[in-house]
């Protein structure tokens, strides 16, 4: 009968263990959420280049912007991404 209640205790602590990493979880998932939420309205600094990229694009194809100022707007925007224009 001993060892019956050493399993139980044993069971016990593992369930107390899954309890834990689960609300540890919930927690790390919210403050993610909470976190993400405040980056979505900014986006990152690499998404924001690729939009100026193709906004700078379409401003070419549309011809209000000359070869020149694209290319030059253009390799800056590529800097900063850190492509290298061969």
């Amino acid at each position: 009968m001993a060892s019956k209640g050493r399993e139980s205790w044993g069971k016990r602590q593992r369930e107390q263990t899954k309890r834990e990493k689960q609300e540890a979880k919930r927690a790390e998932r919210a403050e993610r959420k909470s976190s993400g939420d405040e980056a979505d309205d900014t986006g990152t600094p690499e998404e924001e280049l690729y939009r100026q990229f193709a906004e700078l694009s379409a401003a070419k194809a549309n011809g209000e912007i000359d070869d020149e100022t694209f290319e030059a707007k253009k390799e800056e925007i590529w800097e900063q991404l850190g492509i290298e224009l061969q």
